[in-house]
């Protein structure tokens, strides 16, 4: 509710289409427990995105990646995400908002906003892993919340980083965002990430 009422946004970016109104993912709540909490940019179009249309690219792009690497996602339909938070996935945006006459996200929109929001959205959601979905916005604002939560640790990017968040141990991994030819490298990092929480268990 806070996310959907929040205005802060137009403050300082006009350009922000703000408030969102419905947040992605709403009423699809989270699994029990969260293997890999994925961060995307930013939901690209109001009621276009990964939880809403089959043929978005990070969702198309990840799903691919993950079946290869043993856990498919796909439902039985579009509005379908058994088997995704079955196999304890799930994904929130850095920036809750799309911005205004572009499919192209702010590295400044997306820090501002993740101070505000998607920093407590991890703190309450416990994952194991946040694994983030793009070089160019996603890692920046990774690296600033790492600053934030004083983690004692950079984090490289590509590689599946062990820190301490909230006097827990979790896995933090920058990656390309899983589309426009970077799924290799994705699939490479995401692989090892998943076969570094094995090996922990």
């Amino acid at each position: 509710m806070e996310i959907a009422q929040c205005v802060l946004c137009t403050k300082r970016f006009p350009e922000v289409d703000c408030p969102p109104g419905r947040i992605p993912p709403a009423n699809l709540p989270p699994p029990d427990w969260i293997k890999v909490l994925f961060i995307g940019v930013a939901p690209p179009h109001k009621g276009c995105h990964f939880y809403t249309d089959p043929k978005d690219r990070l969702r198309k792009g990840l799903f691919k990646i993950l079946k290869e690497l043993g856990h498919p996602c796909d439902g039985v339909d579009a509005l379908d995400f058994t088997p995704f938070l079955d196999s304890h996935f799930y994904l929130i945006h850095a920036a809750k908002c799309a911005i205004r006459g572009t499919s192209k996200p702010s590295v400044d929109v997306s820090r501002f906003c993740s101070s505000h929001h998607l920093k407590r959205e991890i703190e309450v959601l416990q994952p194991n892993a946040v694994c983030w979905l793009s070089k160019n916005v996603c890692y920046p604002v990774c690296q600033s919340l790492n600053r934030e939560w004083g983690t004692g640790r950079g984090v490289p990017f590509g590689e599946a980083t062990s820190v301490t968040m909230g006097g827990r141990n979790i896995y933090f991994l920058a990656t390309k965002w899983p589309g426009r030819g970077g799924e290799e490298d994705t699939r490479m990092h995401l692989d090892e990430l998943l076969k570094r929480q094995r090996n922990a268990q």
